[in-house]
C-alpha cells in the first residue's frame, strides 16, 4: 500500500515565503498569525485602559528600565545628574533605592527633574538622626497611570497597556536587620504584589501634567 504524504497546512514549501504561500492558496488565510502581516489589525477593539500612543510596552519599540542604589540624592544637583544620565542612556523607568530624601508629612512627593518626573516615598532617620533609606522612581515614559505608596520601603507604579504593567521598587532590609523587620518587609511585599493583581489600595498619586 502506497503511503500518502499530506502537506503541512501551516508551513509553506521550501523557498516560498509565508505571504506568498498564502496568496497561492497554501497555508492559512492572509491576516493570520503565520504571515508577514500585523497580529493586531486596525479592526481589533482595544482595551478601555490602553491607547496605542501611550502603552508602555509595544512591539518593535526598544524599552529600557533599571534599578539604582543612589546612596543619596538629597541635593537637587545629584538628582538632576541622575536624570541626565538616565535620559542620555534612554532609560525610561529607573527605580531608585536609598535616596535619603525625608518628607515625612507627605507619603509621595513628585516634581520635574530635567525631562523626567521624580516620585519618592520618604526616607527615615536612624538613631543618630541621619537620613537613611527611601525608594523612588525616575520616569521619562508618558504611559504612567498612577503611583502607589505601600510602605517607606515599597513603592509601585501602574503603566498603560493591555494588560496594565505594574513596576514595584523596593529597598529591602540589610543582613544585620532584626528578624521581625525582615519578616514584616516580605509580608508587605507580598501584599503589594497581590494588590498589583487586583484593585489598587492605599495612597495614589499622578502629576497634573501627564508623564
Amino acid at each position: 500500500m502506497e503511503n500518502k504524504v499530506i502537506p503541512n497546512p501551516i508551513l509553506p514549501a521550501a523557498g516560498v515565503r509565508r505571504n506568498q504561500a498564502a496568496d497561492g492558496g497554501a497555508g492559512p488565510l492572509p491576516g493570520g498569525q503565520y504571515d508577514d502581516r500585523t497580529a493586531n489589525p486596525d479592526v481589533r477593539v482595544l482595551s478601555d485602559h490602553s491607547t496605542r500612543s501611550k502603552a508602555l510596552l509595544r512591539c518593535r519599540r526598544p524599552f529600557t528600565m533599571g534599578s539604582f542604589n543612589a546612596n543619596t540624592v538629597r541635593e537637587e544637583g545629584r538628582l538632576e545628574e541622575l536624570a541626565h544620565c538616565a535620559e542620555e542612556r534612554r532609560v525610561e523607568i529607573l527605580g531608585i533605592q536609598e535616596h535619603r530624601r525625608v518628607h515625612s508629612e507627605d507619603q509621595i512627593v513628585y516634581h520635574r527633574v530635567e525631562k523626567c518626573w521624580s516620585f519618592t516615598s520618604s526616607a527615615w532617620r536612624n538613631e543618630a538622626q541621619a537620613a537613611t533609606g527611601g525608594v523612588g522612581l525616575l520616569l521619562s515614559s508618558r504611559a504612567l497611570l498612577r503611583v502607589h505608596y505601600h510602605t517607606n520601603r515599597i513603592l509601585s507604579a501602574d503603566f498603560d497597556g493591555n494588560p496594565v504593567t505594574t513596576v514595584i521598587v523596593v529597598y529591602s532590609p540589610t543582613n544585620v536587620a532584626q528578624a521581625e523587620e525582615v519578616e514584616k518587609f516580605y509580608e508587605d511585599l507580598a501584599t503589594a504584589v497581590h494588590e498589583g493583581e487586583t484593585e489598587p489600595q492605599g495612597p495614589q498619586t499622578k502629576p497634573e501634567d501627564p508623564v
